[in-house]
């Protein structure tokens, strides 16, 4: 069974003890990692986990999984001195969100995520690889409005209607 009320039901309870608790200076340990602004959208994603996969609603996880990743991502980005703002990072929270579109359904979103994910890990670990194919495309960068010429010529002169 279908619950609507389950996501704003649950963000209003997350809002509510937030500010409650900001009104009663309660003394929380780690209160200014738990309250900053990335904490927001891991709540968030963490609810919409929670129903996408309690109700296999592969809208619902795609959208889940990719506001945890980011809240993930940018608590490290300001928690750890070794953690940057590459962006192979995102695509692989996108990659990781179109395989757990995947994981619900079977339909659709395998071949995005994998795609992602290595493209992902080829920028974060294989620098060289991108060095290497950005010096094998320099003549292209030259040549490429002949693409087009070649199209043009081939749609005028042999594509049969």
């Amino acid at each position: 069974m279908k619950r609507n009320n389950l996501i704003p039901g649950l963000v209003l309870i997350a809002i509510g003890f937030y500010f409650f608790a900001k009104q009663m200076d309660w003394n929380i340990p780690f209160a200014q990692v738990v309250f900053a602004w990335p904490s927001i959208l891991v709540v968030i994603g963490l609810m919409f986990c929670f129903q996408a996969f309690s109700n296999k609603d592969e809208s619902q996880t795609f959208s889940g999984v990719t506001l945890l990743g980011f809240g993930l991502h940018f608590h490290a980005v300001h928690t750890f001195s070794l953690w940057s703002h590459h962006w192979g990072y995102f695509t692989f929270i996108l990659g990781v969100a179109f395989l757990a579109k995947y994981s619900v359904r079977k339909a659709e979103g395998l071949l995005p995520g994998i795609v992602l994910l290595a493209i992902s890990i080829l920028s974060l670990f294989y620098q060289g690889v991108f060095d290497w194919i950005r010096e094998s495309l320099g003549i292209f960068q030259q040549y490429w409005p002949l693409i087009f010429i070649v199209i043009g010529i081939y749609l005028l002169f042999f594509k049969k209607k």
